[in-house]
């Protein structure tokens, strides 16, 4: 997991499109402890100048031409072109209906539930002032040979963790990790079998990871 201290800045974010219903939670400890934790998109400035994928987002060398030249002209738009901007990682590829992007539905339950054992036991009956964000960062399929006849596919999921420290107020500096398991890789028919049950079985699995590793930077993020 990567960590750092992002500069302060103003974030505007939406709630996950799949739960735009969904309010900030209030987890809440035995002892009395609470912390709100939000589920967001996280912004493109915190995110490399990319936006989030609320769907799976799937590039094939179809399209990477198409997704090459968006790619440019965002980056044009904002005044230059980054050393990223031709990494297919960021063509727009093809939005998957079918499949939202899951880090509320899924990693943000199992997260309350390390939050609400990490308060039971470290929180002494503190209440939380500054919100702990989940930010879903990127869910895609890109193929990894530009050059094959049958490219296998990449699967990629990134979410953050970060927060202000207590005390600290809207010029503070967040406290950031990443999480950002390895990419898995199969063949795309695989991946497209019974309505893309390989990506979500992979994908959950990378979001247990990132649970196991929000549990361990728990003591930074909560920091009193």
């Amino acid at each position: 997991m990567k960590f750092k201290k992002l500069i302060p800045g103003a974030i505007v974010v939406a709630l996950l499109s799949g739960c735009a219903h969904q309010q900030p939670t209030v987890v809440k400890s035995t002892n009395g402890s609470s912390l709100e934790v939000a589920t967001l998109f996280t912004p493109p400035d915190m995110n490399n100048n990319r936006y989030a994928d609320p769907k799976l987002r799937e590039v094939t060398p179809a399209v990477s031409g198409v997704g090459m030249g968006l790619s440019v002209m965002t980056a044009v738009l904002g005044g230059g072109i980054s050393s990223n901007a031709f990494d297919k990682s960021n063509y727009k590829g093809n939005a998957i209906d079918a499949m939202p992007e899951p880090t509320a539905s899924y990693l943000t339950l199992k997260a309350g539930t390390v939050i609400r054992q990490w308060l039971d036991k470290q929180g002494s009956s503190y209440a939380y002032t500054q919100p702990l964000y989940i930010g879903a960062a990127q869910w895609s399929l890109v193929y990894s040979d530009m050059s094959a006849d049958n490219s296998n596919y990449d699967l990629t999921y990134r979410v953050l963790f970060y927060k202000r420290p207590e005390g600290g107020n809207i010029f503070s500096a967040y406290i950031i990790s990443e999480c950002a398991p390895a990419v898995k890789t199969a063949a795309l028919s695989d991946w497209r079998a019974n309505q893309y049950q390989k990506v979500s079985e992979e994908t959950r699995k990378m979001m247990d990871s990132c649970v196991l590793e929000l549990e361990n930077q728990l003591p930074r993020l909560l920091k009193r």
